[in-house]
């Protein structure tokens, strides 16, 4: 019942406002979530990874798509239709009970955005998003990124400038020692202190 589609580095998989025809979850590749107002402001909401997928309130809600999303280097997609995960959601009580906690999820990162965004400085902002990210490999001292410094800034609400005098400032409070893109973490308790503000 699904397709699979293909995307190349920067293509647009779908613009904000638009009717999309389904889910589309993650094969290979990334996608970029993001919001704009009009004026070249940009928020990014997240970076979807394999596994991970896009589009599903839609599916429900039957509205317009409120996000874009385009590919980070080559990518591809399977495109779930709408009608078809409507079925299987209102006949099978497993996958309905998947969605529930899926959408829940979903809730829990938006009001996390909503918290940052609103309640946090720039610096308190990056140190939250590197222990989140941290959290993912927590074994590890240090944290990797693959989005530029640029995409970073966006996904907390920052311009790259600020995003790169937040990182120098939790480098002079040896927080870290940032050689972007890693960045070891040299003290996780003061740094959890800190983004709390």
């Amino acid at each position: 019942m699904s397709e699979l589609r293909s995307f190349e580095d920067g293509q647009r998989v779908f613009q904000q406002g638009e009717r999309i025809p389904g889910v589309f979850v993650v094969a290979t590749g990334c996608l970029k979530i993001f919001r704009t107002d009009g004026r070249g402001h940009m928020q990014v909401l997240d970076f979807m990874k394999p596994g991970q997928c896009v589009g599903e309130v839609q599916v429900f809600d039957k509205g317009l798509i409120a996000s874009s999303a385009e590919a980070r280097g080559d990518s591809s997609c399977w495109l779930i239709p709408a009608d078809h995960l409507n079925r299987i959601a209102h006949t099978t009580p497993e996958v309905a009970e998947v969605l529930i906690q899926h959408f829940a999820s979903k809730v829990r990162h938006l009001v996390d955005l909503v918290d940052a965004l609103s309640l946090h400085s720039v610096p308190e902002r990056v140190a939250q998003f590197i222990l989140e990210t941290h959290e993912k490999h927590p074994d590890r001292r240090f944290v990797e990124f693959e989005e530029t410094q640029e995409d970073l800034a966006q996904c907390i609400g920052a311009s790259r400038e600020a995003f790169s005098r937040a990182l120098r400032l939790l480098s002079d409070l040896e927080l870290i020692h940032s050689t972007f893109p890693v960045i070891r973490i040299t003290d996780a308790e003061k740094l959890q202190r800190y983004a709390k503000g």
